[in-house]
């Protein structure tokens, strides 16, 4: 039942209001005794007033004073009509969630890099924390993954770190992507070079295909490329731990001409990049990214990144 004192709409309850409190009791009763009131005179217990001396005052400004004080009302109704909305009854409506937009920040450094989740290391390199715009509870399979962290950190704790996450099981369902270093105090600049998913051996899982696995060695005195499978080990003289493209492309064109005379049916190739212990993070980063150029050209995808200790 609608509430004739604030129109609300109550469905069938004839108890009271459920928005005002007004008995909507008598509501249900017939017309003829919700006007019986009216048909009988008002006991107002007021006396008979006295007859009110209607004669017009001695004074002839009386008609101006009312016609100013009407004039006046006029006025001030007009304004307030003019200056304030007329209250409008608006009935309760569910929300639901769907309704509800919520803002999700936007963490700028995934979009910069083009990747999912980007782990960023600490000062030390011992440690990374994820940033992504994604929810975490529901990573979708294929989500990318990768790493960022300053150049002067040593290699060492960067490479464990990255090897750990990758081989763990949280990473079964996602993609490694890339490496980054930082070049610049502002952390605006940055080299990247792609990493690859480790493969799992034959005794695991017979349908993956196989790579050539190809290791790459600089130190500041040679450069030594070794393919155990074809027990093939190319060592070049070095000056200097840098990158020396003319000095790494030899190298490479060796390693091909053995991987072309061998049958590697088309078997994928990945490269092994090893450092020394005492390398910083930035160091390796700015030859991985120089070997990228090469690899990248010869039809090689990515790397794998470890660090060695290495003796005369």
């Amino acid at each position: 039942m609608r509430c004739r004192n604030c129109g609300h709409d109550n469905e069938r309850s004839t108890e009271k209001c459920g928005n005002c409190g007004f008995d909507l009791g008598p509501q249900t009763d017939p017309r003829k005794d919700q006007r019986a009131a009216l048909q009988k005179a008002l006991d107002t217990g007021i006396k008979k007033a006295p007859v009110l001396d209607l004669s017009s005052p001695s004074s002839g400004k009386a008609g101006v004073i009312g016609f100013m004080v009407f004039l006046i009302g006029a006025i001030g109704a007009i304004f307030i009509i003019s200056s304030f909305d007329r209250a409008e009854y608006e009935p309760e409506t569910e929300v639901s969630t769907e309704d509800i937009e919520v803002e999700i920040p936007v963490d700028s450094l995934p979009l910069m890099l083009g990747t999912d989740i980007v782990y960023v290391f600490n000062s030390e390199g011992t440690s990374a924390s994820p940033r992504t715009n994604i929810d975490l509870a529901l990573i979708p399979e294929g989500t990318t993954v990768s790493f960022l962290g300053s150049s002067s950190m040593s290699i060492q704790p960067v490479v464990n770190y990255m090897q750990q996450k990758i081989n763990s099981s949280d990473m079964r369902v996602l993609t490694p992507d890339s490496l980054y270093a930082w070049v610049d105090s502002t952390e605006t600049e940055y080299i990247s070079v792609s990493i690859l998913k480790p493969v799992p051996s034959a005794e695991i899982d017979s349908t993956v295909v196989q790579p050539v696995d190809v290791k790459i060695l600089f130190t500041d005195q040679w450069v030594r490329c070794m393919i155990d499978e074809y027990n093939k080990d190319i060592i070049e003289a070095a000056g200097g731990y840098r990158f020396d493209e003319r000095l790494f492309t030899s190298v490479m064109n060796q390693a091909e001409r053995t991987l072309t005379r061998r049958n590697t049916d088309l078997r994928p190739v990945h490269i092994t990049l090893l450092f020394p212990s005492e390398s910083s993070f930035g160091e390796a980063m700015e030859i991985a990214g120089a070997v990228s150029l090469v690899t990248d050209s010869l039809g090689y995808e990515g790397f794998h990144i470890k660090w060695v200790n290495v003796t005369d």
